[in-house]
This record gives C-alpha cells, structure tokens and sequence, in this order.
C-alpha cells in the first residue's frame, strides 16, 4: 500500500471554525495552516479550511472528531 504524502485539506465553512480546528490541532502538537477557498462547493462565496501534511491525517481527523468540528470535505492534494 502507497502512503501519501504532500498537502492535504480539510474544508470547515467558516473562517470560526478553521480557527477552532487550528487551535484543537496545535494543542495537538499537529501544524497546520488555514486557507481560503474560493472555488468551494458551497453555495455562495468563499470556504475556509486548514492544510495539513497527509501523514498526519488520522491524527488530524481524530483530534477534529473528539473537537466535535464537522469537515465538509476532505482532500489529498498531492
């Protein structure tokens, strides 16, 4: 099985709760960043979102779970 690498993403919504899954992240010892996403599949204006390395993503979606912070869409970006 071919573990992925590059930068992964999680799509939240608002630009509060991309804040909220940096801060439960951090506190999780995982680095991520926030973005904006202007061609999201939302229904109008932008989405907000963090990128993370894609190593990290079971910790990323253990950690969002137990934050009880819903993602909208996950990525792998490469």
């Amino acid at each position: 099985m071919m573990e992925k690498s590059g930068s992964c993403t999680a799509e939240l919504g608002s630009m509060t709760h991309a804040m909220k899954a940096q801060r439960a992240l951090a506190n999780a010892a995982i680095p991520v960043t926030v973005y904006k996403s202007e061609s999201s599949s939302s229904r109008r204006g932008c989405s907000y979102g963090i990128r993370y390395s894609c190593p990290q993503e079971k910790n990323v979606r253990t950690v969002l779970a137990g934050a009880r912070i819903t993602v909208k869409e996950w990525n792998v970006e490469g």
